[in-house]
């Protein structure tokens, strides 16, 4: 807090020490570690039903049913990106735990056990439901209904933080830039229909702070405009967010950013890269989007009522490390303003976006580069006019496991977890390491 003249004669001439009284609020400024509880352990948790395909990195929790891979056209695999240390903390040491029924079509658990009510073999004769029959059968472990109590009260009462960034509009008419300059927490609130009407989204923030995102209203989508990407500031320029190509600074904003959807119903997120974790516990969340981009995965976690994706869509092995304030009465929702126009131009790419090859056009992508933006200004500061990036598209589905799922039995899968234990390579549904975004 600042000290005005006024206080500081006092101070001057008395040598005397004040105590400030803080005002009430929502929150308090101490950091909560930890902040999402039980849901930041894992990549996916869902209060009700599930239908995945393809892969997720890290442990994944659903409360009621939920529906892995189908025949013919993917399985789902568990696990890959959770270390030893990963494993210890979830509840039971299961990185897959469904409290209803599990309906499972190649459904591979890279690492750890799994855990379900009941467990139902939907391959129809096609390959397998679960390898290994790493799932047993039994009560979660989890208390879905009391973990989403508390994450409400816990969006509820973030939302009601008071913002200390700035939301701007870009010259082009279709660039959003956050920037936030806290060295510990930047705090954004935005609505829904502005957030839609974003082709580009732009942060800057301190390298290593948390970045709490509120966004308002009772739903999202990104495929509104579409939004093509989110380019996150690495300390020289705006780089469009992929898989793990990026700078240690990159990677530490992105571990640390939280968008927090405190009304939200739907979340419909598109075919591109979305770094950070998002918290929607009252809505129904969907990955990807048909046609000609594909998938596009989230770098981060996912918390939601419900979950719904097409196949190729991941998860990755990146949870909330940030520290957020603790919550204790949620007070009223900051009402977001309307974003300030902006002289800054859009950056443009400094060279050709290779984040993935569309999803239509049946060529796989190896490694892909990140799309560079040239580095422009902060909001306010001039720059040289550039052109608008280019929609990227995603990865391509290698996770998808059409070719990788029901096609491989047991045994084969079985053969290639031996190798890995004589240091050889992973088996095929552990890819997603190559891909971008």
């Amino acid at each position: 807090m600042r000290t005005t003249a006024a206080v500081a004669a006092v101070l001057a001439v008395t040598g005397a020490a004040l105590t400030w009284a803080p005002v009430a609020s929502a929150t308090t400024t101490e950091c909560a570690s930890q902040p999402l509880g039980t849901a930041g352990l894992y990549a996916e948790f869902v209060e009700k039903d599930s239908v995945r395909h393809s892969d997720s990195e890290g442990a994944v929790a659903v409360g009621g049913d939920a529906t892995f891979g189908a025949p013919g056209l993917s399985g789902f695999s568990v696990g890959s990106g959770l270390s030893g240390a990963d494993l210890a903390k979830l509840p039971g040491g299961h990185s897959l735990v469904v409290g209803g029924t599990l309906k499972a079509n190649g459904v591979v658990l890279v690492k750890g056990s799994g855990i379900a009510g009941k467990v139902v073999d939907a391959s129809k004769g096609d390959g397998f439901g679960v390898d290994q029959d790493k799932v047993a059968e039994g009560a979660s472990p989890i208390d879905f209904g009391k973990e989403f109590a508390k994450l409400r009260t816990l969006s509820t009462g973030w939302a009601g933080e008071k913002p200390n960034g700035e939301v701007a509009g870009g010259q082009d008419g279709r660039s959003l830039y956050l920037t936030g300059a806290d060295a510990r927490l930047n705090v954004f609130a935005v609505s829904g229909g502005d957030l839609e009407k974003a082709g580009e989204i732009y942060l800057k923030v301190p390298a290593g702070s948390s970045t709490l995102v509120n966004v308002i209203g009772t739903s999202y989508d990104m495929q509104a405009k579409p939004t093509s990407g989110v380019w996150i500031w690495d300390g020289a320029a705006y780089v469009q967010d992929d898989y793990d190509q990026h700078t240690a600074g990159h990677k530490s904003i992105r571990s640390r950013l939280l968008w927090n959807f405190p009304q939200a119903e739907t979340v419909r997120k598109n075919h591109a890269a979305w770094p950070g974790t998002i918290l929607a516990p009252n809505a129904a969340v969907t990955m990807g989007s048909e046609g000609a981009y594909g998938p596009g995965h989230i770098n981060g976690s996912v918390i939601a009522e419900s979950l719904d994706t097409i196949p190729g869509a991941e998860t990755h092995q990146m949870n909330f490390t940030g520290c957020l304030p603790r919550v204790t009465t949620p007070g009223p929702v900051v009402t977001p303003e309307t974003p300030k126009p902006t002289d800054t131009p859009a950056p443009s790419p400094s060279g050709t976006t290779t984040q993935g090859t569309p999803e239509d056009s049946g060529t796989p992508s190896g490694s892909a580069s990140p799309s560079t933006p040239a580095a422009p200004g902060a909001p306010g500061e001039t720059t040289t006019p550039a052109t608008t990036p280019t929609p990227a598209p995603s990865a391509t589905p290698e996770g998808d496991l059409a070719t990788t799922g029901s096609a491989i039995g047991p045994g084969a899968i079985a053969a290639a977890v031996a190798a890995v234990a004589v240091g050889g390579g992973f088996l095929a549904f552990a890819k997603r390491r190559r891909r971008a975004s």
